[in-house]
């Protein structure tokens, strides 16, 4: 019992000591699992983050892609309309310089610069078929580069869009 009363405040100091490295030990155990426990949260907030980003892509691209298809049927719609029309176009053409061809052939073949009335008519008619035969070939070049630039009109939008979102 002697020996308790010599060396109480040392085994006093020692076991305080001992409680306090325990205690610190706990601590540094319950901030480190703390900071694991943030590090997952943070984690799979930025995840939940990423995805819905991922997703309103998605949908922002579905909806770019919906757009332009939808007016490339518009366009091609129009196409086929424009086709229709030249067609339309043509066998007018046709016709009429059928039409021209009979006039011209009724009436005599230019001989001298200065030519009758009927001789003017037929050069008339010959220049009228000619001047429709190009004008034909101009609507034609100019329904191609028409549809075209409405395609690329329509991709241009469909592009702002999706990039001013």
């Amino acid at each position: 019992m002697r020996w308790l009363l010599k060396y109480w405040k040392p085994a006093l100091a020692a076991l305080l000591l001992a409680l306090i490295a325990a205690w610190q030990a706990d601590r540094r155990t319950q901030y480190r699992r703390g900071q694991t426990d943030k590090a997952a949260e943070i984690s799979l907030a930025l995840a939940k983050a990423a995805q819905t980003q991922n997703e309103n892509t998605l949908n922002q691209e579905r909806q770019a892609r919906q757009k332009l298809h939808a007016a490339q049927a518009a366009i091609e719609k129009e196409r086929n309309h424009a086709q229709t029309v030249a067609t339309d176009m043509r066998r007018e053409l046709d016709r009429l310089r059928r039409h021209a061809d009979i006039h011209s052939r009724r009436l005599p073949a230019a001989s001298s610069p200065a030519c009758s009335p009927d001789e003017d008519a037929a050069r008339g008619w010959q220049l009228f078929a000619e001047s429709a035969a190009r004008y034909a070939e101009l609507a034609e070049t100019t329904d191609r580069q028409r549809n075209d630039l409405a395609e690329w009109q329509a991709y241009g939008a469909v592009v702002a869009d999706s990039v001013s979102k």
